[in-house]
């Protein structure tokens, strides 16, 4: 996506999708459940700047690591976008402040976008400051990006448990 997603206009959430979104938005918070993760499909993936995780316990490894990281993660605001160009997709535009358990905050702007297959989430890409994700199709250095965010999610699912219980 590109900045422009950012002038999009709200809509109204349906029921069965406020509940999608307020499970996402625990993940977020560091807050992790096993219900937050009920909404996602076995092959899901996640990817941001930071990296590419493929499969269902490979996402609960990154959100759960999340407490490790951060003494406070709070949801500043968030809205549901009206993107007629993909209607069956659920994009957020998410403004999250984080506090560092090392020192120090961040607020940080995000398109978050749920690509749904059956009713699940099959894809879940954020996007800072509404900022497309480098992956291989963005040439060498792309290539090298994709390679790093994959390798550091396996890093991360190796030191992280799956269960939100044990974080």
């Amino acid at each position: 996506m590109s900045e422009n997603t950012k002038a999009l206009p709200s809509r109204q959430a349906s029921a069965q999708e406020q509940e999608i979104i307020d499970e996402v938005l625990s993940l977020y918070q560091a807050k992790p459940t096993p219900k937050s993760y009920s909404h996602y499909s076995e092959t899901a993936v996640f990817h941001d700047p930071v990296s590419i995780a493929k499969g269902l316990d490979s996402i609960k490894s990154q959100f759960n690591g999340m407490p490790k990281a951060f003494s406070e993660s709070t949801t500043k605001e968030y809205r549901v976008l009206d993107d007629k160009a993909a209607p069956n997709d659920i994009k957020i535009d998410l403004t999250q402040h984080y506090v560092f358990k090392t020192g120090g905050q961040k607020t940080l702007n995000s398109l978050i976008t749920l690509k749904m297959r059956n009713g699940m989430i099959d894809h879940h890409e954020e996007e800072w400051d509404h900022k497309e994700n480098k992956d291989s199709s963005d040439g060498f250095f792309g290539k090298i990006n994709e390679m790093r965010k994959k390798v550091d999610a396996k890093l991360v699912e190796k030191m992280v448990p799956t269960d939100p219980n044990k974080v």
